[in-house]
């Protein structure tokens, strides 16, 4: 602190690909935690959490390329901070896509979701405000799992789960499974915030169907 002032958080030079993106947006800045989490969290909280620096490589679109994902911060209004994470691909160095919209909400990190093509903005160490994405070859969506990905089925604690013979409400039900049941996802149906999944469930006894987004958990989701 020099003079009552914060001293701006020392982190290694960002990647050049990201780097580029914020010459190219000077409204833009990178997550500083002395000025932007006052009161959570501090640079050594951060690195003792593995949270730090402030962004993450790897390849988010699956081209063989790797991408960054980072905490980027911008004042909105009234001077208030926003908060986001920007992915920016490889393979479209100049641009940068938003993870998640600019909001007053903090964002202390970024991680790695359910996979390593899969990304996560950070709004608390444990918590169930934490929500992975996918790249969709358009944007980034919440919770889309990808074909051969092993999901339990989830519903209302006690009953029995629906499956359907086509991605609709409305169409004809191939059979019911128990709470939690294991399945692999067999395709991908639907569209951003209605998506579907056909899955085949892991017990020859079961039928094969598909089920709405909703109900595809991952195992620490699924008791019972």
């Amino acid at each position: 602190m020099t003079a009552g002032v914060p001293i701006a958080a020392q982190a290694p030079a960002p990647p050049r690909l990201l780097a580029s993106v914020l010459r190219a947006r000077p409204e833009w800045r990178l997550l500083d935690p002395t000025t932007d989490l006052v009161g959570d969290y501090t640079i050594k909280q951060l690195e003792e959490l593995d949270r730090w620096p402030p962004w993450l490589a790897l390849d988010f679109d699956r081209d063989g390329v790797d991408d960054i994902a980072a905490v980027v911060v911008r004042r909105g209004a009234g001077s208030a901070s926003e908060f986001t994470v920007a992915v920016v691909h490889g393979a479209t160095p100049d641009r940068a896509e938003l993870v998640v919209p600019f909001r007053p909400q903090r964002i202390f990190g970024v991680s790695e979701g359910i996979k390593d093509d899969t990304v996560m903005p950070l709004y608390c160490a444990d918590c169930d405000a934490n929500v992975w994405y996918r790249w969709n070859g358009r944007a980034y969506e919440p919770r889309l799992h990808a074909v051969g990905e092993s999901i339990r089925i989830g519903g209302e604690p006690g009953r029995r789960s629906t499956l359907f013979a086509n991605p609709h409400p409305d169409a004809v039900r191939t059979g019911e499974v128990p709470p939690c049941a294991r399945a692999q996802v067999q395709e991908v149906g639907g569209e951003p915030g209605q998506r579907w999944y056909r899955v085949d469930v892991v017990a020859p006894s079961f039928p094969r169907g598909w089920v709405p987004q909703q109900l595809a958990m991952e195992g620490v989701e699924c008791e019972g």
